[in-house]
């Protein structure tokens, strides 16, 4: 059974995957009440951690039985009732956090997790789970934006930077046109009040991605993000989960493994590489990518014609466009690439560049075997590697 040591050392960690492996073991409930216990008290990172662990322990749970994170929201609201003693004096956090992991089986209750704003004890934790579930699931968030407008011009900045940030995240494009209804564009103010918010320097610090992270109200009003989408597809007989996540200028992302992993590995990237940028599950910005994809793998294209936005070192981005040229249905080995980009020794390094590239598929590192014809290394697994060449009938030459 775990221990309240153990519980914290998880925590101070952020080791989701021991996390996971309790969910599936007797002790489940243990578990869930030292977490319980551990948000009553917001005593800074480890708090918040303990109420990202509560949502991602609730979505282990959630493959076992559909009705666990539920039964937890539940509990959360009654817990705020006057009847109850009103203990869970954090239970907006805590009900966000449920929601943002669990969207499938509890997202029906963001209407009543918007209702909570109105409590001024309750609402700065409202805001930040709804700003957490604008990013795994902002379609529903798109209908509470009334709700959450008054915010925008609240005295606090913590709330009016939370407020700030969902407005950024939805007003995403969606395939490059803005969201709209029927009295004009959906998440949109009036241009006096996106002045202030441009030019306001108040700093706030908000849980994301692990971290407490300081941002300006102008940095969240003008926040930028990346829209990602997971899609099952079949390469030949192979099913595979594909990771897309695109910028404003184009793709940067094609991952082949876990979408769980994949989406970890994003983030992690993304931190590197576009720091302070947000995540947003989202397929719409993605869906001529996912289109091209599907007509790719079943065989009705050869070529891809989406932009772009590949992100890496001077030379892995001369190995990436040499990769491009590469026709489908060829190969090359690795010296010949390294001959391509002036480094005739270098195999070894565009075998790294090759892992390194963020793009599978579309930047087809999968088309450069090894001298002798073997497969060798492949970021998304040779099982795919194979079925890939297989697809393109591929010619060695």
């Amino acid at each position: 059974m775990p221990t309240k040591k153990d519980v914290e050392r998880v925590l101070e960690k952020r080791d989701w995957k021991q996390l996971n492996i309790w969910a599936q073991e007797k002790e489940s409930k243990n578990v869930y009440r030292q977490f319980m216990t551990r948000i009553y008290v917001k005593d800074g990172l480890i708090f918040w951690r303990a109420v990202e662990a509560l949502g991602v322990f609730a979505h282990e749970m959630d493959q076992k039985d559909e009705k666990y994170a539920v039964e937890l929201v539940r509990r959360y609201f009654w817990m705020l009732n006057e009847e109850s003693g009103g203990t869970a004096w954090n239970a907006s956090e805590a009900i966000g956090s449920l929601l943002a992991h669990c969207p499938k089986t509890c997202g029906h209750f963001n209407w009543m997790l918007s209702g909570l704003l109105v409590d001024e004890s309750l609402s700065d934790g409202a805001l930040w789970g709804l700003a957490q579930l604008a990013q795994s699931a902002p379609h529903l968030v798109d209908p509470l934006e009334e709700r959450i407008r008054p915010f925008l011009e609240s005295e606090e900045p913590f709330a009016r930077g939370l407020a700030a940030l969902i407005y950024a995240l939805m007003r995403t494009p969606q395939n490059g046109l803005e969201l709209y209804r029927e009295e004009g564009p959906k998440w949109s103010i009036p241009i006096d009040l996106d002045q202030r918010l441009k030019n306001d320097p108040n700093i706030i610090q908000i849980y994301q991605a692990g971290e407490l992270i300081k941002y300006s109200v102008q940095e969240l009003w003008t926040a930028q993000s990346l829209t990602f989408w997971v899609e099952h597809i079949m390469i030949k007989d192979l099913a595979v989960e594909v990771t897309v996540a695109s910028t404003s200028v184009g793709l940067c992302w094609l991952g082949l493994g876990p979408s769980v992993e994949e989406e970890q590995s994003l983030l992690k990237w993304m931190s590197r590489q576009f720091p302070k940028r947000f995540l947003i599950r989202k397929r719409e910005p993605n869906s001529e990518v996912i289109r091209q994809l599907q007509e790719y793998v079943s065989g009705q294209r050869k070529e891809f014609t989406i932009p772009l936005h590949p992100i890496g070192t001077p030379f892995q981005l001369k190995v990436w466009e040499e990769l491009l040229r590469i026709p489908y249905g060829e190969t090359r080995t690795y010296g010949e690439i390294a001959a391509q980009v002036d480094n005739p020794k270098g195999q070894r390094a565009v075998g790294m560049a090759n892992n390194r590239n963020p793009i599978g598929i579309v930047v087809p590192c999968h088309r450069v075997i090894g001298k002798g014809g073997s497969l060798t290394g492949y970021a998304g697994g040779l099982d795919i590697k194979q079925k890939l060449l297989e697809l393109e009938g591929f010619i060695k030459k």
